[in-house]
Parts: structure tokens; sequence; C-alpha cells
């Protein structure tokens, strides 16, 4: 696991949540991103465009 802490993170474009979805994928089996405190964009972009995405897990907390 990877953990991203983006609680200071005001905004990220679809670009950015491209990159990394496009990052996760390359990660090995069974390995994926924790994203914690991602922005609001973030978390929206990520539920439209790669939703179930198994690379990348969101933690409000």
């Amino acid at each position: 696991m990877y953990y991203l802490e983006l609680s200071d993170v005001t905004f990220v474009d679809v670009a950015g949540a491209g990159a990394l979805a496009a990052a996760a994928g390359q990660l090995g089996d069974g390995r994926r991103f924790v994203v914690r405190r991602p922005p609001a964009a973030l978390r929206r972009t990520l539920d439209l465009l790669w939703p179930g995405h198994a690379g990348i897990e969101v933690s409000v907390s």
C-alpha cells in the first residue's frame, strides 16, 4: 500500500485524477494507493470516471 495524504491539496483536475488512475494501474497485484482526505473534486472525478478502480482506495478520515 502507498499512502497519499492530500488534506492540504485544494484542487485536482481530471488530468491529475487520470495520472493517479494510470499510476494505480501500473501497481503490482494486491497493491494500491490509499488516498487520504482528498479534495472533493478528486473524489467526484474518480467516482465518475474510474468507479471501483481496484488500485485506488479513498479514505476521507
